[in-house]
């Protein structure tokens, strides 16, 4: 079969990494023997892409979206339809696993996939080749006579290792490598992104990774990911990696087997990745240090014990003193930390927020961001929101749904909107600074950042504009980076 993957891209501050999860699914499909087209793109700004895609001519065309990309997402299939009113249509991933009906339905879907897709999609292309219903294909919702039939959950895969590397040659992978990169608050070029393990065993409320791929941690062998590193460095000249996991540091064995075969190889690699202040073992992290270990990203989220338990990430003893700890080890070993906080949690005061930014200025971060609580689709708190009436059902899934927005919350607990986004502008300007301004590595891209005031003004104005609206003066950074990115990927500049 010939088919086409379509990512609906949503910029979001300088988070732009390759779909790894449409390139998984490109892998498998590859070697299965069909034909893959990838795309990661905006459809607003990637004029030309349906008339590619009509080129390709594929069979079936599958899309992928997180919440932040349910109405773009929407919006071009609606356009893609007109020009491909015959072909065969699903979709996939995060949003769609959860709200697997009402995507279904207001897509107006062949079928999705629900959960892990790599072994699914191969039994429904097989199944589709043959011109065979979808009856009993695990982990798909289709349409049959009229009627929605849900064949039920598939089994996760076990053995990660077979599962190939992610189809990479597929798109364009220069303007990923070019900077400021993945590692927030520190530029540098050639950094790409790797998932080594699949499943979380932790509950907080706000996470809903669980949904795709459980709750059982599953890892890949050190020699599949080191072999992948090497690979990436050979091909593309990667030279920086940021782990993707939710947890990196969650088997201390794994990690030390990892660390060793890193410097083994004597592979020329920087990397990056999420780890817990509960897994902080000294000894541990110098041997991440000496492999090539340049920052980890602690998901603090508040200072207050209280709002710890409540957000589900309450752990035995002290907890804030266990968070300074963690960042006082992280600054004796030369370690950069990103740290991020929520406000707007459940029980909240303004003695916990208080809390949080000072335990902010206490450890004191190389860069540290505030968010609100956004209540995800498949998450606790999302349930719980609704349950109580702290969220309009009827807000539509769009870019509003962004992590980092730039004017309200979408829901208010304890305070109002307007009182929660003026405490974050307080708190986040606080930071600026530090987190921009710190490291001498980011000035080459603030250079880059400065010849866009001159080749698109009117980029700087919308920055400007948003400032003014929200008087958080990392939106101008943000602005004139989401314009960077698309200069590289729209127009071939940078």
């Amino acid at each position: 079969m010939r088919v086409t993957l379509v990512n609906s891209q949503v910029l979001d501050g300088n988070n732009v990494v390759p779909p790894l999860g449409l390139m998984y699914i490109a892998a498998v499909l590859e070697r299965a023997g069909h034909a893959v087209q990838i795309y990661d793109a905006d459809p607003e700004y990637h004029g030309t892409i349906i008339n590619e895609i009509k080129d390709f001519n594929p069979d079936l065309i599958g899309l992928s979206f997180l919440t932040v990309g349910y109405q773009r997402s929407l919006n071009f299939l609606k356009k893609l339809r007109q020009e491909l009113p015959d072909k065969m249509y699903c979709a996939g991933g995060v949003h769609t696993t959860v709200k697997p009906t009402e995507t279904l339905n207001e897509f107006n879907l062949d079928f999705i996939v629900v959960g892990e897709g790599e072994d699914t999609i191969i039994e429904v292309c097989e199944k589709l080749d043959k011109k065979e219903s979808l009856a009993g294909v695990a982990g798909v919702m289709y349409r049959e006579n009229g009627s929605v039939v849900d064949n039920g959950r598939r089994e996760m895969i076990k053995d990660l290792d077979s599962i190939p590397f992610p189809a990479r040659h597929l798109i364009d992978m220069k303007p990923y490598l070019k900077p400021p990169g993945i590692i927030r608050g520190h530029a540098d070029k050639n950094q790409t992104t790797i998932v080594t393990s699949r499943g979380c065993p932790f509950k907080c409320i706000y996470c809903g990774s669980h949904n795709i791929f459980g709750r059982k941690t599953r890892r890949r062998s050190v020699k599949n990911v080191v072999d992948e590193i090497e690979h990436l460095h050979k091909e593309f000249g990667i030279t920086g990696i940021y782990y993707c996991d939710d947890t990196f540091t969650l088997s201390p064995s794994w990690v030390k087997e990892y660390c060793n075969e890193l410097k083994q190889r004597k592979l020329p690699i920087k990397w990056a990745g999420q780890s817990r202040v509960d897994q902080t073992d000294r000894d541990l992290m110098k041997l991440m240090k000496d492999s090539g270990l340049v920052q980890l990203d602690f998901g603090v989220e508040s200072g207050s014990e209280k709002i710890l338990k409540v957000l589900g990430k309450g752990g035995a003893g002290d907890r804030a003193n266990q968070i300074r700890n963690s960042f006082k080890l992280c600054k004796e070993l030369d370690i950069r930390t990103l740290a991020t906080f929520i406000i707007g949690n459940p029980e909240e005061t303004r003695e916990d927020i208080q809390e949080s930014f000072n335990l902010a200025k206490d450890i004191a971060a190389d860069y540290t961001a505030f968010y609100f609580l956004t209540p995800y689709p498949g998450t606790a708190i999302y349930d719980m929101a609704l349950e109580k009436g702290w969220l309009d059902p009827n807000i539509p899934f769009s870019e509003i749904w962004a992590h980092r927005q730039p004017e309200l919350p979408l829901m208010a607990i304890t305070f109002g909107k307007e009182e929660l986004r003026d405490m974050r502008r307080k708190m986040q300007n606080a930071f600026f600074k530090k987190n921009y301004f710190s490291n001498t590595g980011n000035i080459s891209f603030y250079s880059i950042l400065s010849t866009i005031l001159f080749r698109h003004p009117a980029v700087f104005l919308t920055a400007l504009g948003q400032f003014v609206r929200t008087r958080r003066i990392d939106y101008i950074v943000e602005t004139l980076n989401a314009e960077y990115w698309r200069m590289k990927k729209y127009e071939g500049a940078g």
